[in-house]
């Protein structure tokens, strides 16, 4: 569904759940890099960064797997093997998070048009707290988010729903007052069996696949312009 051609039904939002990786920042690059990083440690050739775009979206260890499997459906692989990984690739990422990550066209503009509209604003992401908080911190997103829910926050991650509602919690709002923004599917499911409003953005990672595939409200091609729809909302109810 287009956000030329859906419109935003009369709902009084109150809050707005953010992706991160994909939707707010482009963070391959560094995470490309962490990726190669570990992948050269163990004697392994770096993969194409569009390659490892694709493994981005169910959280670091599922990268780590995807990455050292070279496939976005790797088949198991040795514990100590993916132990090995995960020493190499938390202290790679540690290094360079935030180093080359870029804030999309269009966030800070939207972020600000949201805030302005006193809405509560929450990032649900399920990239770890010790990499999410210095990465928001290093782009200047910190300032505008309310509530900071990160994949080891909780015993599930996206696309389960706990996080949205977790993030629904911590605002004090229901989840159907609640839009969820963001690139994926994980970000789909997870507001959907939430209750929440779900906007996808088209530039975000998604596994590789279109989000014009996902169940959404709308496909929006900023954050300024998931702000305006929300507007439109409000202004509707």
């Amino acid at each position: 569904m287009s956000s030329n051609t859906v419109a935003p039904p009369s709902v009084p939002y109150r809050a707005v759940l953010l992706d991160l990786d994909g939707t707010l920042l482009d963070t391959i690059p560094d995470l490309a890099h962490a990726a190669n990083a570990m992948r050269l440690d163990l004697g392994l050739p770096a993969l194409p960064e569009s390659l490892i775009a694709t493994f981005v979206g169910k959280g670091v260890d599922n990268l780590i797997v995807r990455t050292l499997g070279a496939d976005l459906n790797a088949a198991p692989l040795p514990p100590e093997l993916i132990a090995r990984g995960r020493e190499s690739f938390y202290r790679h990422y540690h290094l360079v998070n935030g180093l080359k990550s870029v804030v999309y066209e269009g966030v800070m503009p939207g972020l600000r048009a949201l805030h302005e509209m006193g809405l509560k604003l929450a990032v649900v992401t399920n990239k770890p707290t010790e990499f999410t908080r210095p990465l928001l911190e290093r782009t200047g997103l910190t300032a505008f988010m309310q509530a900071i829910v990160c994949g080891d926050t909780l015993t599930e991650r996206k696309p389960h729903p706990a996080p949205m509602l977790h993030a629904c919690a911590l605002l004090q709002v229901q989840p159907e007052q609640a839009v969820a923004i963001g690139d994926s599917i994980n970000d789909a499911l997870s507001a959907r069996a939430a209750g929440c409003a779900v906007l996808a953005v088209p530039y975000g990672y998604n596994e590789g696949q279109s989000v014009h595939t996902l169940d959404v409200d709308a496909i929006v091609e900023t954050i300024e312009v998931a702000a305006r729809w929300i507007a439109q909302g409000r202004q509707a109810g």
